[in-house]
């Protein structure tokens, strides 16, 4: 991987690449966007040019210590996630990262810690992470990644160089969409569409394709055929239906705006089903939540 392997963020490569050919890279850096656009492999490629025996502003990709990075085992590159149980990064883990960064690099410059999901810490863990920044080590580099930066102690951020990252274009997540998922070209375009600019997103969406397809040919049904038909019982199913109903109203509403009548009735019924969205996601019963949701849908038809 090198920094052109990376898709979008160009804004952030070159403000990184201006900052080592300069010398003056930051002790802290906070990279903040929307979670699925690379921000985790741009701070990997940061570390690995920090720590590249031969290269100054972009890491040369074929030394040991690039290699070492690329596959996870270099030992001055430490990457922290919440873990998985309580989905936080806890005291703990943060003191078993510093106790590692307090020590002098094994083979490089510089020690990298990168943490990933930095608005997880706990309050122990940002506190002790916070010393650290205070008083960095001349030898020690640390790389922040958030996909929310409103939920991050503001005393963190205020420590960190912030780099807000921009979301991927269309024609990016499409393409990268395709190639991660194998899906056919077509669905990676209307999934990127709805992705938010993020590459994470539209692989989800790609991935339930055929159950938001089977929701369209639901919601086509004439009044009759929904009260005789079966109603989704899972959750997920509810969650899709929800959603396919709430695409078509919005698509209703705009072509409604400045019709005769209709619209208001599309977005009253709009917002009881996002009410009944959060109810499904909050554990009610996702058949009760199904049955609500029909009977919200049918009465636009009367």
């Amino acid at each position: 991987m090198a920094w052109e392997d990376v898709v979008g963020l160009e804004l952030v490569k070159r403000i990184w690449q201006a900052h080592l050919s300069s010398g003056q890279v930051a002790a802290a850096y906070l990279l903040a966007g929307l979670d699925g656009i690379g921000k985790k492999r741009l701070a990997l490629e940061l570390a690995k040019t920090l720590t590249c025996t031969q290269a100054a502003s972009q890491a040369c990709d074929a030394c040991q210590s690039c290699g070492q990075v690329t596959r996870g085992t270099h030992p001055d590159v430490h990457v922290i996630t919440p873990s998985s149980a309580s989905d936080q990064i806890k005291i703990q883990d943060m003191r078993t990262l510093l106790g590692r960064i307090g020590l002098r690099p094994f083979s490089s410059r510089f020690q990298v810690a990168i943490i990933a999901g930095a608005e997880r810490l706990t309050e122990e863990a940002a506190n002790s992470l916070l010393k650290s920044l205070e008083e960095p080590s001349a030898y020690t580099r640390f790389i922040l990644i958030s996909g929310h930066l409103g939920q991050c102690l503001p005393t963190i951020v205020s420590r960190c160089q912030v780099i807000r990252c921009a979301p991927l274009a269309v024609e990016q997540v499409a393409q990268l969409a395709a190639q991660q998922s194998g899906c056919a070209p077509e669905i990676a375009h209307a999934a990127a569409r709805q992705s938010q600019g993020s590459v994470a997103a539209a692989l989800a969406i790609a991935k339930r394709w055929d159950d938001r397809s089977s929701v369209q040919e639901t919601l086509a049904r004439s009044p009759r055929e929904w009260i005789t038909a079966s109603l989704p019982e899972r959750r997920q199913e509810v969650i899709e239906l929800l959603d396919g109903m709430l695409d078509q109203l919005r698509a209703r509403a705009v072509a409604k705006i400045g019709g005769d009548s209709g619209c208001d009735d599309y977005v009253d019924t709009a917002f009881a089903l996002i009410e009944l969205r959060d109810s499904v996601e909050h554990f009610v019963n996702p058949k009760l939540v199904a049955n609500l949701a029909r009977e919200k849908w049918l009465a636009l038809a009367e």
